[in-house]
């Protein structure tokens, strides 16, 4: 019975140190590395396909294209921007200058060319960027 036992001890005994070993090698030590956050990954905006409007925030403003990223949508819808796309910031007629990410935006596509904005409408609440003035009793 001591040899069954002994030899059932060196078995397991072996068997863990050969995962120790293993765990201390340099393959798999960024493994036992301290735990840190992944990096986000940015997924490639996706070119319109839909004759739907897309509403969400604004991710990216160029002089050809805009991305928006409709609230739990994976990915960004990209539009394309031409002279003809009529672009609003709170009713009023703008550039795409006048834009900024992270602004809410709502964007119909063209009727017959799906990938191209037809009009750009943006509404932005009125600026309650100063603060309230304090009266002396």
């Amino acid at each position: 019975m001591k040899k069954v036992t002994l030899s059932t001890l060196l078995t397991l005994l072996s068997a863990f140190l050969g995962v120790a070993q293993e765990a201390t090698t340099p393959a798999t030590a960024p493994a036992t590395a301290p735990a840190t956050a992944p990096a986000k990954v940015k997924k490639p905006a996706v070119t319109n396909s839909s004759a739907e409007t897309v509403t969400g925030k604004i991710g990216y403003i160029g002089a050809k294209k805009i991305t928006v990223k409709a609230k739990g949508a994976e990915a960004s819808t990209a539009f394309l921007i031409d002279p003809e796309t009529k672009i609003t910031l709170n009713g009023e007629p703008k550039a795409i200058t006048d834009l900024k990410k992270g602004w809410n935006a709502s964007v119909t596509p063209n009727a017959t060319n799906f990938p191209t904005a037809a009009v750009i409408s943006v509404t932005k609440a009125a600026g309650a960027t100063e603060s309230p003035t304090k009266t002396e009793e």
